[in-house]
């Protein structure tokens, strides 16, 4: 377009030349008359006109030219980032694929985890069922009357012995055995106090720490003490005296309390003023209830 405009205006100008050579021509001839003064007139305002034509036109073809580079440009932006969104489509899709196959995975595990929860709760419902058959059994065993053996007293559930002779600690704890329990385990302050109601000497009881010094432990289960109630300022025996016994007027005190015995009375008990055979009782008790069947009665003793 813009050749096509440049070969016009110099047509335009060529041909305005010619006709000025050809008006010097005549004018020579004909000076009163003018007629290509006129028509050179004319040619210059075409030729003006032509020339705004031009520059219009350039004026367009630079307004077109810009815009098609601007298209260009957003053309290349618009590559860039569609290339861009390419790239993070495939990211995105093969994050979408991991998904997948970790779903998968989880999803399998979640059937296994369901079908073993399954397995668990019909165990757990098996193991409910015969809990509350055994219950039954308890209850109805607790419901059956239950009376101790003659010279036995009851209390929270148990039955106790009351043996008063002269006897050394080992003597006690076979005498108990003997009967088929053990030496009396103190559990509670309620118990404590409830023995030492009913007391009418002093007695053993099944604490002692004959195997670790310091110690101390129930002949019973083997378990260690949780709480003590002993006479100020007992226990004072150190390795002497390993063997327990409730203890009022021995110790010199209104009540009777825990005080730690030689196993075996010995002269040199004399410390605490205490005859060589010391007149020490003994208690003897087992549970009233059986936990598993009537047959297997748990039975403990105090001495």
């Amino acid at each position: 377009m813009l050749s096509c405009v440049y070969i016009l205006l110099v047509w335009s100008v060529t041909s305005s030349l010619a006709t000025e050579k050809n008006c010097s021509g005549e004018s020579s001839n004909k000076s009163t008359e003018s007629p290509c003064l006129w028509t050179m007139i004319k040619q210059l305002v075409s030729l003006e006109n032509k020339l705004n034509e031009f520059m219009n036109l350039s004026n367009q073809n630079n307004l077109a030219i810009n815009k098609i580079k601007g298209k260009l440009e957003k053309d290349e932006d618009i590559k860039t980032k569609v290339k861009s969104l390419e790239d993070c489509c495939k990211k995105q899709k093969a994050q979408i694929t991991s998904l997948v196959s970790n779903f998968g995975t989880q999803k399998r595990e979640c059937r296994s985890m369901q079908a073993k929860q399954s397995a668990m709760i019909s165990l757990l419902k098996g193991n409910q069922n015969k809990i509350m058959g055994m219950q039954l059994e308890i209850n109805k065993l607790k419901k059956k009357s239950f009376s101790c053996p003659d010279d036995w007293v009851t209390f929270s559930g148990h039955c106790y012995w009351f043996v008063y002779r002269n006897v050394t600690w080992n003597i006690a704890k076979k005498n108990c055995q003997q009967k088929g329990g053990y030496l009396a385990k103190v559990d509670s302050g309620a118990e404590n106090s409830w023995l030492i109601s009913k007391l009418q000497a002093e007695v053993w009881i099944g604490l002692n720490d004959i195997e670790m010094e310091g110690q101390w432990r129930w002949t019973s289960d083997n378990t260690g003490i949780i709480t003590s109630y002993w006479q100020y300022p007992e226990p004072n025996g150190e390795r002497t005296e390993n063997c327990v016994n409730f203890c009022k007027k021995t110790c010199q005190q209104k009540a009777y309390g825990w005080n730690d015995l030689l196993v075996t009375i010995q002269q040199d008990m004399s410390v605490k003023n205490n005859p060589k055979l010391l007149q020490i009782k003994c208690i003897c008790f087992f549970f009233m209830f059986a936990i598993q069947s009537t047959s297997l009665e748990f039975i403990q003793c105090i001495f």
